[in-house]
């Protein structure tokens, strides 16, 4: 043995642990994150980029659409992705939470010590505390400690401070304040940001956007407002050179088969009822109605006109001088046939390829068997099909389609919330931009024959205006008469 004592742990002896993460510096730092200014821009870059992405590709279209514009496994790429309806996705609501809680957190950390600034009594400060402002100055003034505060008072008033006073044995004490809206005006945009954020997401959510195509004289069920609306007039109004100069539609709001409201629309002027606006958006032709159709009527021998008649929709007309009695009953503005459903259809809304269904009665003599038919007469093809038993064929020489109007159908319930927010980031800025907060401390002091002010101030913006306006008040203090 070398008389080393090994060593040897107490049972007793308590060791100290590590400091671990407790829920008050998780909290801390997870307030810091969501105050980030960092995560705030990044937010609002994200946001930027899904927009214009939103924007570039449009929403909601056909399958088709997608395929022919990108291709087939770019259309799959936006399904996964959710490019196709960018706005309702769960990603993006959540890039919309997140800012939400970005400012809110902005609101929560700094908001709280603004409002105690404006609601303390900050009359009760130190000499120390003024001699180590950046903008101070120590004034001797001839006269009385109660004349020369009373001076100060007043010159601060006039400036549009708000002044607090106290008056000791040895010294008053003077604080100003003025344009504590302006320190508000920031956290009221700050805010703002969540009630436009929230305003969005009740109407993307509970409110909805739709487009009908509506023909003069229908009336038309509207199930998410429960009414009827009938379009009792569509026209169009034209420019002296032919441009079209405006295009109205005059609507009736039917409810309980009781009219309720009748309005004339055109562009951004709406019909609004129930919360829901109808707005003159578009018009058009329409691909399954023509207003009057003119056929040709050749003789089968000789292949001359032998007549020219204008016929109204499903109007039958009667053509005496050649015993027909002729109807247009059916229009496609490009035509298709389903064979296994046995259905005519048109392909697209273009007018490619227009057919009229004409429904034909013809008695050439009073002896002669009567001959019923319903062909379908093509504008391009006229001698595609021939009708038996029958003297004439038909050709469609021209026709008028119908006018539809576009109405654009909208509800947004969180408008008036986003239409508020847009307010309080207007007032915000405005009120940041143009008002600023300053304050303004002064300790009169006696002194053999007179006094000392001691003051000193501070802004939170604008140094420059708020440095000559310090001057110009210290060099007017040095002229009260007391």
């Amino acid at each position: 043995m070398n008389g080393e004592q090994p060593a040897v742990v107490e049972q007793g002896a308590t060791r100290k642990s590590s400091p671990g993460l407790g829920w008050n510096e998780l909290s801390a730092e997870l307030v810091e994150l969501f105050a980030s200014i960092k995560l705030a821009m990044f937010l609002f870059l994200v946001l930027a980029m899904m927009a214009t992405i939103g924007t570039v590709i449009q929403q909601n279209e056909r399958p088709e659409a997608y395929i022919k514009e990108y291709g087939e496994e770019a259309y799959r790429w936006f399904l996964r992705l959710g490019f196709t309806d960018v706005y309702h996705t769960w990603w993006f609501t959540g890039l919309l939470g997140l800012l939400c809680i970005n400012s809110l957190t902005c609101f929560h950390k700094r908001f709280p010590a603004v409002w105690r600034s404006m609601q303390q009594d900050k009359v009760n400060v130190a000499l120390p505390f003024i001699k180590g402002m950046k903008h101070q100055a120590e004034i001797p003034v001839a006269g009385s400690k109660e004349g020369v505060a009373e001076g100060i008072v007043q010159m601060l008033a006039e400036k549009g401070y708000r002044v607090l006073a106290k008056n000791d044995a040895n010294e008053a004490t003077l604080y100003g304040t003025k344009g504590v809206m302006g320190r508000v005006g920031a956290h009221m945009a700050h805010l703002s940001a969540t009630v436009i954020v929230l305003g969005g997401l009740i109407g993307s959510y509970w409110g909805f956007q739709e487009f009908g195509v509506c023909l003069e004289g229908q009336t038309y069920h509207i199930p998410k407002g429960n009414f009827d609306l009938k379009v009792d007039k569509f026209w169009i109004d034209y420019h002296p050179n032919g441009s079209v100069k405006s295009y109205n539609s005059t609507l009736t709001v039917l409810e309980g088969g009781t009219e309720q409201l009748t309005k004339t629309i055109s562009v951004n002027d709406p019909l609004v009822y129930k919360g829901i606006w109808f707005y003159q958006s578009s018009y058009g032709d329409a691909w399954d109605r023509v207003e009057v159709a003119r056929l040709n009527i050749k003789g089968k021998d000789t292949d001359k006109v032998v007549g020219t008649v204008d016929l109204e929709w499903n109007k039958e007309k009667s053509v005496d001088n050649l015993g027909l009695k002729l109807a247009v009953t059916d229009f496609v503005a490009d035509f298709g046939f389903n064979s296994s459903e046995k259905k005519v259809f048109s392909k697209t809304v273009e007018h490619a390829n227009p057919a009229i269904k004409l429904t034909i009665t013809e008695q050439p003599t009073p002896k002669a068997a009567t001959v019923q038919a319903t062909p379908w007469i093509f504008y391009n093809y006229p001698d595609l099909f021939d009708i038996k038993d029958s003297k004439y064929r038909f050709e469609l020489a021209g026709y008028q389609p119908k006018k539809f109007t576009g109405l654009q159908i909208t509800k947004d319930p969180g408008v008036n919330i986003v239409w508020i927010g847009s307010t309080m980031i207007v007032v915000g800025i405005t009120l940041s931009s143009f008002i600023y907060h300053r304050r303004l401390w002064a300790k009169v002091i006696p002194r053999e024959g007179g006094v000392t002010v001691h003051i000193g101030g501070s802004t939170h913006k604008s140094q420059i205006d708020f440095q000559k306006e310090f001057r110009k008040l210290t060099e007017k203090i040095k002229t009260i008469e007391t």
